[in-house]
């Protein structure tokens, strides 16, 4: 029996959805519209139905992708202004990496990554959604911490604090997204976990009592 005919709206889908993986890999300028009509199993021509031009299939893989970026920062919600906010976020953000190919964001986080290789105008925009997105709310909880008597050492630039936790999550996401772990981590994946958030807090000035202590309160 022949496979059911898409819908019009469904087709479309299947297209970005194909869409998505290309770009990831090549980028913008490197994807051809051939290698997406493979990827989707359609033909080119069926491709140009229902997208202009490759510029108008990149805007509305773009538009899928910040949507998941909103669902990714909803789901591993804002830091609340406190020591134990800053660290909840922290472990939040480690948790969400270890899901590596299951994780909602990946297929983005893939565009990411392709785009740093490439031009950087995708990563550009990504990371300038991500700043705003949580600059303020960690920008207070940093300040609370330091006021808490939590946080020792020179102070570090929240602007780079968000970067480079960022950095820590989507190396440990992508190492993730294979059959095999492409980075050779030591030990199995809960002390990867531990020692991801400790190397995070550590990295921020967070004390040391303070960092056992929510350590222990999360593997209780």
């Amino acid at each position: 029996m022949p496979a059911p005919r898409l819908s019009g709206a469904d087709r479309r889908n299947s297209i970005i959805a194909a869409a998505k993986a290309v770009f990831a890999r090549y980028g913008l300028e490197g994807a051809r519209t051939q290698q997406i009509a493979q990827a989707a199993g359609v033909s080119e021509a069926l491709i140009f139905r229902h997208f202009a031009t490759k510029t108008h299939i990149y805007r509305a893989v773009l538009r899928e992708v910040i949507a998941d970026q909103n669902a990714t920062f909803s789901a591993i919600g804002e830091a609340e202004a406190s020591t134990e906010g800053l660290l909840k976020i922290i472990g939040s953000l480690v948790d969400h990496a270890m899901n590596g190919a299951t994780a909602s964001n990946v297929e983005g986080m893939r565009m990411v990554v392709g785009s740093l290789a490439g031009d950087g105008g995708y990563a550009r925009l990504i990371y300038r959604r991500a700043l705003r997105l949580s600059l303020p709310a960690l920008e207070r909880a940093l300040a609370a911490a330091r006021a808490e008597g939590a946080i020792a050492g020179a102070a570090i630039s929240p602007v780079n604090a968000v970067a480079f936790l960022e950095h820590v999550g989507t190396m440990m996401l992508m190492a993730r997204c294979h059959n095999r772990i492409a980075i050779p981590y030591d030990a199995d994946d809960s002390i990867v976990r531990r020692d991801a958030i400790l190397f995070c807090a550590r990295g921020l000035g967070v004390t040391e009592n303070r960092i056992q202590m929510f350590m222990q309160r999360i593997n209780a």
